[in-house]
């Protein structure tokens, strides 16, 4: 049997670049994750690049880990994006079949759905994503996938994600001065929807909530597919900074008391003991209680889930189904309790990757590494019924060049 080739994402995310080395399995149906590793990055805030030097340096030491602990080596890579440079809309799109068969094909559904792209963006931005969210037939909605039925009129509802085309390229620099080259690049937001959402909260409705350092990103699905998402510039790194002013200390032992001893209820707070604070000339050691820590983190908490619950004003949806929260700023205690008050919600829980579809070592299926993972398992998701694609690939030569197929088909 020949050997399943590799392929490499990256999870450009804020302060930190996270790699995961995966294969597909399809015997078992899966995704198998390799390795993985993390590195802080100065070069990234927020998702987007401050400086290309720091920024490679960091792709390089992650990707070098992540070579040494699989014993494989990498050329390519998939890039996983975030960040407030990403705008999206939803748009319509009619094709009108004028065949005398009028059988659907699946260049009619191509051509509905670069009708539906059709959007006035400025010279600066790049279509990245066109999701389809459903097809309607002579007016029919709930069509999941026309090709091959009978109709006149094709109509698609599309979630379009555009980048600032800058940013993406600083983004490819960066991953090219490191040694490595991007094959495709996609919006984390949808990779992670495909991977720790389950079909039952999408057709429900529910709402993913993905906390990074500095920023967060939202996305509201129904009946099956994305209907809203949103990027918002706030995160843990926020949190930990307050703590750090406020107890006028080191941004690092800042983090360590957040995930020592941070909490986002007051109801997790322990009236009891004392939480160390060393100065920030690493001296004068000081004690302080567990409640005071909360008057540093409760509000912020809030603030983050009241951004959240602002951008969701222009959703038009309910979340019966809850919400699923990933990302480092997760893990923080309280964050799911915290979530369901604020943002009124019935139930919420943190989403990692489906065992259904993701298998691997127990260190790779944490929040910490989850967009990358998901970012890893997108050349293997169907992103819509239309999707040719196999599900799996004998080559990397042949994984890639299918993806980027499916892509163009998408966009």
């Amino acid at each position: 049997m020949a050997k399943p080739e590799i392929v490499a994402s990256l999870d450009m995310g804020s302060g930190k670049v996270t790699c995961i080395l995966a294969a597909h399995d399809p015997d078992a149906g899966k995704v198998r994750i390799i390795s993985g590793a993390t590195a802080p990055c100065k070069g990234l805030k927020g998702g987007v690049v401050v400086s290309i030097p720091e920024t490679a340096k960091a792709v390089a030491m992650a990707m070098e880990e992540a070579e040494e602990k699989s014993g494989e080596v990498i050329r390519e890579v998939l890039m996983g994006v975030r960040g407030t440079h990403i705008s999206t809309y939803n748009n319509r799109g009619a094709y009108n079949i004028a065949r005398t068969d009028r059988e659907i094909t699946a260049d009619d559904v191509s051509s509905v759905i670069e009708n539906a792209k059709a959007i006035p963006i400025s010279n600066d931005r790049d279509i990245l994503h066109v999701v389809p969210q459903g097809f309607s037939l002579d007016r029919q909605k709930g069509v999941p996938n026309p090709v091959g039925m009978e109709g006149s009129l094709l109509e698609v509802g599309v979630h379009i994600v555009t980048v600032s085309n800058s940013h993406i390229n600083n983004l490819t620099r960066a991953v090219a001065q490191a040694g490595f080259r991007v094959v495709d690049t996609v919006y984390s937001l949808l990779a992670l929807g495909e991977v720790v959402v389950s079909p039952e909260e999408k057709d429900l409705g529910c709402l993913l909530i993905d906390i990074g350092d500095q920023s967060v990103s939202i996305g509201s699905y129904y009946e099956g597919s994305i209907r809203f998402s949103r990027e918002l510039g706030i995160g843990g790194y926020h949190i930990t900074r307050d703590i750090a002013y406020a107890l006028h200390t080191s941004m690092s032992a800042a983090q360590a008391i957040k995930e020592g001893h941070g909490a986002a209820l007051s109801s997790l707070v322990d009236d009891e003991g004392t939480i160390g604070v060393v100065g920030l000339d690493g001296r004068n050691k000081r004690e302080i209680k567990p409640r005071e820590l909360l008057d540093y983190v409760q509000p912020r908490v809030e603030e983050i889930y009241g951004k959240i619950n602002d951008s969701l004003q222009n959703c038009n949806y309910a979340f019966p189904g809850g919400a699923v929260l990933t990302g480092g700023g997760s893990l923080l205690r309280g964050m799911p309790e915290a979530a369901e008050q604020v943002l009124e919600l019935r139930q919420s829980r943190l989403g990692h990757p489906r065992p259904d579809f993701v298998d691997g070592p127990p260190e790779y299926l944490t929040p910490e590494y989850t967009t990358a993972v998901a970012i890893a398992c997108y050349p293997f998701i169907k992103p819509w019924p239309g999707d040719a694609g196999s599900g799996g690939a004998a080559s990397v030569g042949g994984l890639f060049r299918r993806v980027k197929r499916v892509l163009q088909n998408m966009i």
